[in-house]
């Protein structure tokens, strides 16, 4: 052993990663040379400051490399995570051209290859994602919505809470530490994953992920191993254990960030940034079963209706007080706020209308509307004129004076319907599981089958991309250039909400409280590994 080695290698481990060792001439995990040839004669300054110069840069490579594999690389890279996780690097910052070679290297390193499909056969499932181990039952493709679920803090003690420093850890960096990372465990009990018939890792070259997979796969002998692409983002999946009695999803203003209000049987209203692991607020808000939920415009205020009858304007974000706007003769069934103006639709078979500011200057009736009119509601951008849905097809109002505009469709009961962002395309989410899209500038309509139920959520995604859901708990999906209609999965009770997010990927939530998130390929979206909290 070389003296400048012999001063470095301790009764702890390599000095590179700290992986215990014995007589081995390297390291078997980061090739570190442990015993290397005697330097005959003194050790000069100049042996001395070429050595540790190496050993800093084989420490800087280590921890970048772990930095990057932290921040998505490769394939799904989010700089301004890797700018901050280069601050635990020892040595650091790393010089740019280092930076470079170690992404370079990533692009054709060793590790396992990656899957493109995420189609899984039927069978247990046992799968390794940033949030730790989960396993569930899949049938015909589709994942249960009970799983069960160990955390990475379960599984390796004295994790930090820091969460750039959880995935830096995880994916094998040292940073400040001065002890090898504790020995990662599987779970005691192992329960449904103990019948696992394949186990899944999207983390391929994580050092303490990989760990894990290989006990498992002693373990489990009889399952195969696979390794597929990490989903964005990478949420735990969300579940509110009152149930969701109605959900509405929306962006958060000046950021990337989704926002998430859903109601609950018991009255209770509750905001969630997605996939943050806490609510941003909730309270109760109606007496009974709150039955329509609606993100205000400005990102810090919801929109509610019970079947109390009541519609209330909670700001949960400012000053926390709730106000009542209008009061229906039964249940609110449907509520739109659109340019500062709430629109409500009661059993009582009337509109309501609420202009929003300082006070609410007018929540009396609109106009009546009649009670087969009276189930689904949307409205213009401008709220200039407001769209009705019920068993005798759709109508269009005026939403300043609520004169009928027009009526269509009156050959099928309307259960859902939405207007796309430009407010040109409509569509009727209908009880024959059809949805029929009219182009309301063009004079053009088409039909989407394919559901065998009422269509009770419709969503218009980027390029008139369109989201369906029917009593089974089906989602659908059809691309805005038309062809075939695709089965994204399913939800185990009736879904209560559908949304497609800002960087492209679909959002479902049922009344079991489950909240998924669906991948969409043929969308152009941001890449958003990092900016998780499913």
């Amino acid at each position: 052993m070389a003296p400048g080695e012999a001063a470095t290698a301790t009764a702890q481990g390599c000095p590179v990663c700290l992986t215990p060792f014995a007589d081995e001439p390297a390291c078997a995990r980061c090739r570190w040379v442990l015993h290397g040839p005697p330097v005959l004669g003194r050790v000069t300054p100049e042996i001395r400051r070429a050595f540790d110069e190496r050993l800093a840069a084989a420490r800087r490579r280590l921890d970048l490399t772990a930095a990057a594999r932290a921040a998505g690389h490769p394939g799904h890279s989010a700089p301004e995570r890797l700018a901050r996780l280069e601050a635990l690097v020892r040595h650091g910052p790393p010089p740019p051209g280092e930076r470079d070679a170690v992404l370079r290297e990533l692009e054709h390193d060793d590790t396992p290859a990656v899957e493109e499909t995420r189609s899984l056969p039927d069978g247990v499932v046992a799968e390794i994602t940033v949030r730790g181990l989960r396993a569930a039952t899949v049938r015909q493709g589709i994942e249960d919505a009970e799983a069960t679920e160990w955390g990475w803090d379960e599984l390796l003690p004295d994790l930090p809470r820091d969460e750039d420093e959880r995935l830096f850890l995880l994916a094998g960096g040292v940073g400040h530490r001065t002890s090898a990372t504790p020995a990662v465990r599987e779970p005691d009990d192992l329960g449904a994953a103990r019948t696992a018939t394949m186990l899944i890792s999207t983390l391929p070259g994580w050092t303490v992920p990989e760990l894990l997979l290989a006990r498992l796969e002693q373990r489990l002998p009889h399952a195969r191993a696979r390794y597929l692409p990490a989903a964005e983002p990478q949420p735990a999946p969300l579940r509110h254990a009152a149930g969701l009695t109605a959900v509405a999803c929306g962006s958060t203003p000046n950021t990337d960030g989704v926002q998430l209000a859903g109601g609950s049987p018991d009255g209770s209203v509750t905001v969630w940034q997605l996939w943050q692991p806490q609510p941003v607020a909730s309270r109760v808000l109606h007496d009974r079963l709150v039955t329509c939920v609606n993100l205000a415009e400005d990102g810090r205020s919801v929109v509610t209706g019970g079947q109390d009858g009541a519609v209330r304007l909670w700001s949960y974000a400012g000053s926390g007080r709730v106000r009542v706007l209008t009061w229906h003769d039964g249940w609110v069934n449907a509520l739109r706020q659109r340019g500062g103006v709430v629109f409500s639709l009661g059993d009582d078979a009337r509109i309501h209308r609420s202009v929003l500011g300082d006070a609410v200057i007018d929540g009396g009736p609109l106009t009546r509307v009649g009670w087969a009119s009276a189930t689904a509601l949307e409205a213009t951008s401008d709220a200039r004129t407001v769209v009705v849905g019920g068993s005798d097809g759709a109508s269009l109002w005026d939403g300043t004076n609520g004169s009928l505009l027009g009526r269509f469709c009156r050959d099928h009961a309307v259960t859902a319907l939405v207007l796309a962002a430009d407010d040109r395309l409509l569509a009727l989410g209908c009880a024959d599981g059809v949805v029929r899209v009219f182009d309301l500038a063009g004079d053009r309509a088409w039909e989407v089958g394919g559901h065998g139920g009422a269509v009770r959520q419709v969503a218009f995604g980027p390029g008139g991309a369109l989201a369906t859901a029917d009593d089974t708990g089906t989602v659908r999906f059809r691309a805005g250039d038309g062809g075939c209609t695709t089965v994204l999965g399913a939800h185990p009770d009736r879904i209560r909400g559908l949304a497609f997010t800002a960087d492209g990927h679909l959002l479902s939530a049922g009344g079991d409280g489950l909240v998924r998130t669906w991948p969409v390929p043929s969308l152009d979206r941001r890449h958003t590994l990092g900016k998780e909290g499913s």
